[in-house]
């Protein structure tokens, strides 16, 4: 079921605690980089060579086809345990580029990402595994950044929609430089607010004008008004892609309120406070995934290899149990 915030909500009365609440300060390398074990490894390869021998697309794969328990331990307890009760990012370390093609890679990261949810489709032509790759385009109001080398700011992937509660990364190749990754916690940065200014963070519990991006029917509105915080289940969940918002009221036309306004700017330095954020860089091989709803992401702007064939690509994957897997859940 695809719960959709009303903007009804207010801030809990009661300060937020638990790991998700962190900041740079108390978060080591272990607690997000997760090296997969040998007997998953061991795994890995013996499923590899099935596929070899018995080929299968890959969004036909069913993970419990297949003699993965070590796998399924792994995922299910260390990594889901990472993203829902723990710092809410993970970077699996790492599948070996080396002895895999392209394909099986993504075979193996789709099966791996199926052990957590169920993949679903993240743009409006259903696509289920996107290639995140520089085409040669610059953002716009039916370009996604995704597929730019631009700088990305701060963002929960697919906010202007309906967002996939986790979010996945595989990085089959690197750019020549650049493309650093930084990761930062909504809720800190709400608990911040509560502190410093209860005013701006009861705005952010209201709706905002979102750009959709044109990723939708023709006949649906080409916004959506929905807040940055919301309450679901006991938890503070949050989305957020400031530049969505701006485009959003220029193109409906409607005055964006100063309080407002400076709300998501407030919110924006806050994520960025070197104290409140977790800086790497994702390397060839290792899987990134990301608790949507908790935590926000950036990376910075690349630049690419000349060469098509060493160029930076990444397969992004949306992971969700609820709603239909069609794109607008």
């Amino acid at each position: 079921m695809q719960i959709i915030p009303t903007g009804t909500d207010l801030p809990p009365s009661v300060p937020l605690t638990g790991p998700a609440v962190w900041t740079a300060a108390d978060v080591g390398r272990g607690d997000w980089l997760k090296p997969i074990p040998p007997a998953c490894l061991a795994e890995i390869d013996r499923f590899v060579a099935t596929l070899r021998r018995n080929p299968m697309r890959i969004e036909l794969l069913g993970q419990e086809d297949y003699a993965l328990d070590a796998c399924r331990e792994f995922m299910a307890g260390t990594v889901r345990g990472t993203l829902d009760d723990g710092v809410g990012f993970a970077v699996l370390d790492r599948l070996p580029v080396d002895r895999y093609a392209n394909e099986e890679m993504k075979a193996v990261y789709w099966v791996l990402s199926s052990m957590l949810a169920r993949p679903v489709a993240q743009s409006f032509d259903g696509r289920l595994l996107y290639d995140v790759r520089d085409i040669g385009v610059k953002m716009d109001t039916r370009v996604r950044g995704d597929l730019t080398n631009q700088d990305l700011s701060w963002h929960t992937d697919y906010g202007f929609n309906f967002p996939p509660p986790t979010i996945g990364l595989l990085v089959l190749r690197t750019a020549k430089s650049g493309g650093l990754s930084s990761v930062s916690s909504f809720l800190t940065a709400h608990e911040e607010l509560a502190r410093t200014r209860p005013d701006l963070l009861a705005r952010l519990y209201r709706p905002f004008v979102w750009n959709r991006q044109g990723e939708h029917p023709e006949d649906d509105p080409i916004v959506h008004r929905y807040p940055v915080f919301w309450r679901h289940d006991g938890r503070v969940k949050a989305r957020f892609v400031k530049w969505l918002l701006y485009k959003g009221y220029e193109l409906v036309g409607e005055d964006f309120d100063a309080l407002g306004r400076e709300a998501i700017e407030t919110l924006f330095d806050t994520l960025s406070l070197p104290g409140h954020r977790v800086d790497f860089t994702l390397e060839a091989g290792q899987i990134q995934f990301l608790n949507n709803m908790a935590v926000a992401h950036c990376r910075t702007e690349y630049v690419d290899w000349p060469d098509e064939d060493r160029r930076r690509h990444l397969v992004r994957i949306f992971l969700r149990d609820g709603g239909l897997r069609s794109y607008m859940g």
